[in-house]
């Protein structure tokens, strides 16, 4: 008889290899998941990541301008700009794409008050914009616009001695002897009004405050800058022509324009001075996509004076302010969304800045994840107040002699 092997030469059995697949796809399944969390985790994170990234730095910017609100020489019950007959309503928060959003429009400087006519427009220190702004999708209400004014302490324009005044331009011309106040930029040995670039200079869409003495009393005017020409040694003429972008040059207008302060040369006031200031105004815009779809991207802008509006930060899809303030019979007002304007409360009793809501959003829709219960955009939010402490202290104390 012939005998048989002790070694078997068959191989798995088909319910050996079922089990092995099935063990094998449940290990591999399982490694996918965990390394699909991780990856979605390590998303979100990135996300946030950038969001706080970007908010911090809009956030400095911001919160750096709202408190020089009111700086420098601004009279602290505003400036009056161009009124009466003749005259249009001045303009802030322009924006050239403006005119093809139906939610995103200039508006009109306020009234001096807004319970007393006629209406004289006044520019403040700070001027708020409740609801005044687009209104970004998935909010109830419009955003708000908020504006700073201050005056720029650098450029020494200042230094320069006014020649003449004209409803249209004012002529200004270095003196040999700078005030002992005016410490000339090295380079060059002295300030410099048409060289932007090295100097800051002056350029088309500055804004330009004019202060002088008109029959004893201190008058003054701003007026948009649409040229600047040397016209002699150390001599500029600025022009402020009609039709600027802002309609803050109103030659005609009956009041708050350069033609009540018009000196010829050798009868300018010693004391009449020019300074540029600045006017900041932030909100919300719908950057469209470039290739047409959907709404586009909230974007937060800023403008600084007639110059063309800068993005600061996409994603931000909320902007809203309160302020603490006093009315005229010096009642405290709290969290007030128009600073009290509709009661007839002006805008230099304005104490504190509430910023209710500044809300940034992820570029991209998020992914589900354990940081991420649901698909959509991440959105971070912040709040916080804000004293502008040139408009804080300028009742309380007095300089005295």
């Amino acid at each position: 008889m012939g005998r048989r092997s002790a070694k078997s030469s068959g191989g798995f059995t088909l319910i050996e290899l079922l089990v092995a697949l099935a063990v094998g796809t449940v290990i591999i399944g399982a490694a996918v998941q965990i390394f699909t969390q991780g990856m979605n985790a390590t998303f979100v994170v990135s996300q946030r990541a950038q969001m706080q990234q970007d908010l911090r730095a809009s956030s400095d910017l911001l919160f750096k301008d709202i408190s020089l609100a009111g700086a420098g020489n601004l009279p602290p019950a505003g400036i009056a700009l161009p009124s009466g007959a003749g005259s249009v309503r001045p303009i802030y928060g322009f924006a050239p794409s403006c005119a093809v959003q139906n939610n995103c429009r200039p508006q009109p400087y306020p009234c001096s008050s807004a319970i007393v006519l006629p209406c004289i427009p006044t520019l403040f220190g700070l001027i708020p914009g409740w609801r005044l702004g687009v209104a970004v999708p998935g909010n109830i209400n419009p955003t708000d616009m908020i504006t700073m004014v201050y005056t720029d302490s650098v450029f020494e324009l200042p230094c320069y001695t006014i020649d003449s005044i004209t409803a249209v331009a004012v002529v200004v011309q270095l003196p040999a002897v700078l005030p002992s106040t005016c410490a000339p930029p090295q380079p060059p040995p002295q300030p410099v009004i048409t060289n932007p670039i090295t100097a800051g200079g002056l350029v088309t869409g500055d804004l330009v405050l004019v202060q002088s003495t008109v029959g004893g009393n201190s008058a003054m005017a701003v007026g948009e800058v649409t040229s600047v020409v040397l016209t002699g040694p150390n001599t500029y003429t600025i022009g402020f022509a009609a039709a600027d972008p802002l309609l803050l040059n109103q030659p005609a207008a009956a009041a708050g324009n350069l033609a009540q302060l018009a000196c010829a040369v050798g009868t300018c006031p010693p004391t009449a001075t020019t300074t540029r200031i600045f006017v900041v105004t932030y909100y919300l815009w719908m950057m469209p996509d470039p290739l047409g779809v959907g709404v586009g991207t909230p974007t937060l802008m800023r403008q600084v004076n007639g110059q063309p509006t800068v993005p600061v930060q996409e994603g931000v899809a909320n902007l809203q302010f309160t302020y603490d303030t006093y009315d005229a019979s010096g009642n405290l007002l709290n969290a007030v969304g128009d600073g009290g304007y509709s009661v007839g409360t002006s805008f230099n009793l304005i104490r504190k800045i509430n910023l209710v809501h500044l809300t940034t959003r992820s570029q991209v829709a998020g992914v589900k994840s354990g940081l991420m219960l649901t698909n959509g955009y991440q959105t971070f939010d912040t709040q916080t107040s804000i004293s502008a402490r040139n408009l804080s202290y300028q009742n309380r104390y007095v300089l005295l002699p």
